[in-house]
């Protein structure tokens, strides 16, 4: 169920922040597990949160993650953000016309060392896609966020005050959302690379 689950993104022109919750539910509403790693990493600087039914997760987020690594392989270089973003969602709308469709929303973070600017997209399971976006939430608890990052966000925050947004949306969310979502992984990617940083833990 994604409903259950949530995905926090967070972008400047320097960096992009993510961050996706670590349960694992099952029969809906039963915490089977709080470790769960919901990141697939798709190049030195990009990244994917992933989250769904349990199946489709880690299967296409694997089989993405080893496309991008193959493309990479073959051709000596990596996508660049948007052109991962762009595979993603065809792979979801080619899946929803075959018998093979995927139940996943994912965000996609990274930074374009070509365009020099961090870049933020979403996709949803019936392949809508959202590019260079500010912010953006995937699952129920986005509902409560979005009037915050919309009164609070500027443009050139610096990392330190991203991450207290974050952190605020993720508290609003514990403190309003009927599940509990005992911890988040969080990662920020800019022009130095990829970082993972402490979890946030309830």
């Amino acid at each position: 169920m994604a409903g259950m689950h949530f995905l926090v993104g967070i972008s400047t022109e320097n960096y992009v922040i993510l961050a996706a919750d670590k349960a694992t539910f099952a029969y809906g509403a039963i915490l089977a597990d709080s470790e769960n790693d919901k990141e697939y990493r798709l190049g030195k600087k990009l990244t994917m949160m992933c989250i769904g039914e349990e199946g489709d997760v880690a299967q296409f987020g694997d089989w993405t993650k080893r496309n991008l690594q193959l493309y990479s392989v073959r051709n000596g270089y990596e996508v660049s953000p948007a052109s991962a973003h762009h595979f993603v969602r065809r792979s979801i709308a080619e899946g929803l016309r075959s018998q093979d469709h995927y139940t996943v929303d994912v965000l996609i973070g990274g930074y374009d060392d070509k365009e020099e600017k961090a870049f933020l997209g979403s996709v949803d399971y019936l392949a809508n896609g959202l590019a260079q976006q500010p912010y953006l939430f995937r699952g129920f608890c986005g509902r409560f966020c979005y009037a915050i990052m919309d009164h609070e966000y500027k443009k050139d925050m610096s990392e330190t005050e991203g991450l207290a947004l974050m952190n605020k949306c993720i508290g609003e969310a514990k403190r309003r959302f009927v599940a509990n979502i005992p911890g988040y992984k969080v990662v920020i990617i800019d022009k130095n690379g990829y970082r993972k940083l402490n979890d946030v833990l309830f």
